[in-house]
């Protein structure tokens, strides 16, 4: 028992190093062992401490009841499921494992630790984004889709969404740095910019060019103009490389057929909200090609409706898309109300989590991404940001 209880006084630098080792590592692929090794630390040692002292040390947030909900409502649906193996096990990894790493941010991330986790975190985004423009320029790696940088994610959705994630951090850091290194974090965020416009991912651009208006118009205005600046170069650059990239017929045809293909999967999708409007058709983007086989071909393979809200709506029913968005209400309420608090010494890291929410949100109006990477992605910074709030209420029992 001496020997456990010594190993428990290491945990808060267990949990940090946890914590540090899952930011730096999500946007790489194939990681998966390790990303749950890393999640899954924290979580026992939260449970052994609470057994060995008799203590359970819970901090209720408001994200409690539609948490329970949402995972309620889930289980129910994965039961009424189409297909009930792959939506528990859809299930399990997207909804079970992600509220698990928030509630585990939000109860073992310690708030004078934060700093270090985000430290982690600008390590990975610079070797990320560097691999995806030496990838682009055919230095290193190679592109999954011809002409679209993805570094080390899966594909060019994934990275651009990593980037709209974590540049209002990026952007934090160059907030509050001074001296010289504010130029250092300027040279991370162009480098990040940089990389977004390689994905040439147009949802994602528009993202980023809200994210930096927010920015801007709330936190700091040389940003508005450091944004004209980026518009101006990256327009020039992007017209110069790869032989006038904009202006070729096949891009210019691609995002066209891409914007028609979305607008009638959303409409589809809208309308047949109707047929299961309770339980859904189960957890899981691949039951709607189950359901719905019209969109999903072997040339083109439209699995899911291209929108997390309409998505959410035909798997689990109408309450669990009321739940959906009830959380992200919730989400950025209490954000924005950390933002606001005077006392807050973190405020201005709450309002950039707040921003990458935000960017998030109009993201997943695009594309079904609240699955994989990007979605623990989002709950660690969303556990972050509770887990500095002044506002949590500790329950010991």
């Amino acid at each position: 028992m001496d020997t456990i209880r010594k190993i428990l006084e290491k945990r808060p630098l267990i949990n940090l190093i946890s914590f540090m080792v899952l930011i730096f590592i999500l946007p790489f692929a194939h990681t998966m062992t390790l990303r749950l090794f890393a999640i899954f630390v924290p979580v026992f040692f939260w449970l052994l401490d609470i057994i060995i002292n008799r203590r359970l040390a819970f901090k209720r947030t408001a994200l409690d009841i539609p948490v329970l909900f949402l995972l309620l409502w889930g289980l129910l649906s994965t039961i009424f499921s189409v297909d009930v193996r792959y939506s528990f096990k859809e299930y399990r990894s997207d909804m079970l494992i992600a509220f698990l790493l928030l509630y585990s941010s939000i109860n073992n991330i310690e708030k004078n630790k934060v700093e270090r986790i985000i430290d982690a975190l600008i390590i990975g985004v610079i070797i990320v984004c560097l691999y995806g423009v030496l990838e682009y320029f055919g230095i290193a790696g190679q592109m999954k889709m011809k002409g679209r940088a993805d570094s080390s994610t899966p594909d060019s959705q994934y990275f651009s969404t990593y980037i709209i994630l974590v540049l209002p951090v990026i952007l934090y850091r160059l907030r509050m740095a001074v001296g010289s290194i504010k130029y250092l974090y300027l040279l991370i965020a162009s480098l990040v910019l940089v990389s977004l416009g390689l994905s040439f991912t147009k949802g994602a651009w528009i993202v980023g060019f809200i994210e930096l208006v927010i920015w801007g118009l709330f936190i700091d205005r040389k940003i508005l103009m450091f944004l004209i600046v980026v518009i101006i170069i990256g327009a020039a650059g992007l017209t110069m490389t790869s032989g006038h990239r904009l202006s070729e017929k096949g891009l210019i045809e691609q995002y066209r057929d891409s914007d028609s293909v979305r607008i009638r999967l959303w409409k589809f999708g809208i309308i047949h909200l109707k047929d299961s409007p309770v339980f859904g058709i189960g957890y899981g983007r691949k039951n709607f090609a189950t359901v719905y086989p019209e969109f999903f071909k072997k040339d083109i393979q439209h699995f899911h409706t291209h929108n997390t809200f309409i998505n959410i709506g035909l798997e689990l029913g109408i309450p669990g898309l009321i739940a959906l968005l009830w959380l992200f209400w919730v989400i950025l309420k209490s954000l924005w109300k950390d933002w606001k608090d005077k006392m807050n010494e973190k405020r201005i890291l709450s309002f950039a989590i707040f921003v990458s929410v935000v960017g998030f949100l109009v993201r997943i109006q695009l594309d079904h991404l609240l699955v994989d990477e990007m979605a623990l992605m989002l709950w660690l910074l969303v556990g972050m940001g509770f887990a500095i709030s002044k506002r949590k209420e500790a329950v010991n029992i």
